[in-house]
């Protein structure tokens, strides 16, 4: 009767086990998504013809007003959180535009032009697999109302078919019907709520425009106009421009910005850009990067802070390290941001350095610093290396002699030496072969501590729609949970199995 004793304690320490790893799981499974794991949000766009016409865009002036989102704001989009592993109530982004755009269009025939007008609700995903979050409710543009000629039209909402396949999921458009009096021109307003994508690597968020859809119309555009109203100053420390072809759209960020598209105006907290004879394909989508509200606003009161007392060492410790969160990684690599916040940051560490010689956090934090602009190149000098080494032992000497100073400290010698340790490992990678498979460790942004404080755009059917490109995400939740359940499975079969092998025995068998 060994045997049979003996099964109700195997089951029982089996079935714990299993249901500790269950919990494990259900507990550890939101911090999953701080790998940046996150859907891909709308952006706006010109309104398209469904077919040939006569009828001319004469001028297209976009206002985009930016501004912290709201929880009424976030209820309006359209997600579902769960399958990316957040809670059902989570925020997904800190800022919306409310977007108005006014459309003169020219019929240049002496006969009325009736036909149907379309605008994208959502983006396509082309590299993000929807396998992996196959619930997942495409987000989509909130509060689109259109009008002609200062009269509400009917809009109609469609789920059409996704051009990267059957098995993706339909895409929401909004369709309206108008009519253009001959010889007239008819003036078509489009309002509607845009949410800006955050970057899942750092402390900036994205904003894009798709002008390419208006290239269904006849001729060129007479003049294109873009305005950005922002919530703090138009300036190279809010906004910065997105490289040709690393925009479709923006998600995982990492690498530092480039300069506006051509033509910025920048005055006060507006930014703004014109265009004539416009002819716009792919390469004129429009797309900038801000720095997040809420963390602009915290380096506005640590500056606030500083120039109350120039000679406080904490306060200017607090300004670098916030400096230091925008500009670079935890481990070195360079950010959106980080031609303007690097040098700022270094200054910061200097003057911190002055007046707290003895703590060992300003070291470590320059010597990062000093190394971010060459971690993705692969190019310090030897005198930068000396100089970061340098930094780093002197960090490592105060941390030993004041333990306290580096357990509260926002940076350690700990992260510069890792940081060293990868620099060298893609040196060493990149000197082996032609391709270099760098390391780009940038999906982790540091937060200061509380003590430092496509498809081309056609004139056809909008079933053949341009199709806006993320760069690829690391496997979601949903992937990772699929896996774990079918190692539940399969420990589950094995229990049965050996219940099933004990109660065979016959109750003398030894």
């Amino acid at each position: 009767m060994r045997h049979y004793q003996r099964w109700p304690k195997i089951l029982l320490a089996s079935s714990l086990l299993l249901l500790c790893l269950w919990v494990g799981w259900q507990v550890t499974t939101p911090a999953l998504a701080d790998v940046g794991v996150r859907p891909i949000l709308p952006g706006g766009s010109s309104i398209q013809p469904e077919g040939e016409t006569p009828v001319q865009m004469a001028a297209e002036k976009v206002v985009m007003t930016v501004r912290q989102a709201t929880e009424a704001d976030n209820a309006a989009i359209q997600l579902n959180p769960q399958s990316y592993g957040y809670p059902s109530d989570s925020a997904w982004y800190q800022a919306v535009a409310e977007v108005q755009a006014d459309f003169t269009m020219n019929n240049p025939t002496s006969q009325a032009v009736s036909l149907v007008a379309w605008f994208p609700l959502a983006s396509a995903l082309e590299k993000i697999t929807w396998e992996i979050n196959p619930d997942e409710s495409v987000p989509r543009i909130a509060s689109f109302q259109v009008s002609a000629d200062g009269s509400l039209l009917e809009v109609t909402e469609s789920e059409l078919p996704n051009p990267k396949g059957a098995d993706k999921p339909l895409l929401p458009w909004a369709s309206f019907p108008i009519t253009f009096a001959g010889n007239q021109a008819t003036n078509i307003h489009v309002s509607y709520l845009l949410p800006l994508q955050p970057s899942a690597k750092g402390y900036e968020m994205s904003l894009y425009y798709i002008f390419q859809t208006g290239a269904g119309w006849a001729g060129s555009i007479g003049q294109a106009e873009l305005v950005l109203n922002l919530p703090y100053p138009a300036s190279s420390e809010t906004l910065m421009g997105i490289p040709a072809g690393g925009f479709n759209p923006p998600y995982m960020a990492g690498g530092p910005g480039v300069e506006l598209p051509a033509g910025a105006v920048l005055e006060g907290n507006q930014a703004r850009w014109t265009w004539t004879d416009f002819e716009p394909g792919p390469e004129n989508d429009f797309a900038v990067w801000l720095i997040q509200p809420e963390r602009w606003q915290a380096i506005q009161e640590v500056r606030q802070a500083v120039q109350a007392d120039p000679q406080d060492p904490q306060a200017w410790l607090n300004l670098a390290s916030l400096y230091h969160s925008v500009a670079a990684s935890a481990y070195a690599f360079p950010m959106v941001f980080s031609n303007t916040y690097l040098p700022l940051g270094i200054e910061a560490y200097q003057k911190a350095i002055e007046l707290m010689p003895e703590h060992p956090a300003p070291h470590a934090g320059l010597a990062l610093l000093t190394l971010s602009p060459y971690m993705r190149d692969l190019n310090a000098s030897e005198a930068v290396l000396q100089t970061v080494e340098a930094e780093m032992e002197t960090a490592r000497g105060l941390e030993a002699a004041d333990p306290t100073l580096a357990g509260s400290a926002f940076v350690s010698s700990a992260m510069v030496e890792d940081a060293l340790e990868l620099y060298q490992s893609n040196l060493a990678a990149a000197q082996q072969t032609t391709e270099t498979p760098i390391v780009d460790a940038t999906s982790t942004p540091l937060e200061p501590t509380a003590t430092s404080t496509a498809v081309q755009p056609t004139k056809q059917s909008p079933t053949k729609t341009p199709t806006l490109i993320p760069t690829a995400a690391p496997l979601s939740q949903g992937g990772q949970e699929m896996i774990f359940i079918l190692l539940i499975v399969v420990g589950v079969i094995l229990l049965v199995c050996i219940g099933l092998l004990i109660s065979l025995r016959r109750p003398g068998q030894k």
